[in-house]
């Protein structure tokens, strides 16, 4: 069986389209549906039932699905045993989350230069279920972001956990000592929107002690929180290590506050297919750069005092 083919089929069933499937294989559609009837052709049985207006796989196409899909991990496994970095070619989308961003991305790509010379990556910087749809539909080759992902066919690895923490400005007005929750919810609160896991979760301490929701003002972009707190306009609530340097620097302050909130764990996810080998060891790459770097950043705040306020 032509394997070339048989990726044309999975790529089909995994995005649900001939169009998409072409797209991620950077050919056109045509040559998808040419690449299943010759697939059909060899094994004798229709794997779309073709009267249907959607996609839809026949019983023996779905187990040649679960085939397709050993098959392109073995494929995977061959090339990534027989390759060595310096040789693996390609370009690679990396969706990344801004959390990553502001800690250990630069690390990364400087040992990703280092290893994979002939190697290009695109970086983009998005939300999290944009960068979930993106890999879903191979917009993106990868992606760093929040965990765990939505189900469908990818591989998914764990990165890291980022702690969340209060942060205020040091010329922040507010109370003296250790500071209650409900002290905390009686200033303006600068954090990520309402939808998001922080929030949610901060929240779900309101109730919990039956706290009024505070006065807010919410973003997306972790940079505009940070130089909101730096203005004394409230207390962000963010991950700790996002703003290690304005800690150090004495722009930021950790509040000394009982209330733990729950951390961010972050994934790196991707799918089978083109460049998986590549892909896998660039996953490789990120696991250790995030264990080193998360322990580094983690030294670094430990030296920091907490603020009393």
């Amino acid at each position: 069986m032509n394997l070339k083919n048989l990726e044309a089929f999975y790529w089909v069933v995994t995005l649900g389209s001939f169009n998409k499937a072409a797209s991620k294989l950077q050919t056109t559609q045509p040559a998808i549906s040419q690449k299943i009837t010759a697939i059909e052709n060899d094994l004798g049985f229709k794997v779309f039932d073709r009267s249907s207006r959607q996609i839809k796989v026949t019983d023996k196409g779905l187990t040649l699905f679960k085939y397709a899909e050993k098959f392109m991990r073995l494929e995977t496994d061959l090339v990534a045993e027989l390759t060595e970095n310096q040789h693996l070619t390609g370009t690679i989308r990396l969706g990344v989350s801004e959390t990553i961003v502001h800690t250990w991305l630069v690390e990364y790509m400087e040992k990703v230069q280092r290893e994979f010379a002939k190697v290009s990556v695109e970086i983009v910087v998005a939300l999290t279920p944009d960068l979930q749809e993106g890999v879903r539909t191979g917009d993106l080759d990868m992606a760093f972001l929040l965990g765990p992902t939505l189900p469908f066919e990818c591989i998914e690895r764990s990165l890291c956990d980022f702690e969340l923490s209060f942060l205020a400005a040091p010329t922040f007005k507010g109370g003296i000592g250790q500071m209650s929750f409900r002290q905390l919810m009686s200033h303006t609160i600068l954090t990520y929107p309402r939808i998001t896991y922080p929030y949610k979760d901060l929240k779900a301490k309101m109730k919990e002690q039956n706290v009024d929701e505070p006065l807010s003002i919410t973003s997306y972009s972790l940079a505009t929180l940070l130089r909101l707190a730096e203005q004394g306009l409230g207390i962000a609530v963010v991950p700790r290590l996002t703003a290690l340097k304005e800690i150090v620097e004495g722009r930021l302050e950790i509040l000394n506050t009982p209330i733990q909130l729950k951390s961010f764990h972050f994934t790196a996810i991707y799918t089978q297919g083109n460049n998986a080998a590549l892909k896998e060891k660039l996953t490789d790459l990120a696991v250790q750069t995030a264990q080193l770097e998360m322990q580094k950043l983690n030294e670094k705040i430990k030296n920091v005092k907490a603020f009393h306020v």
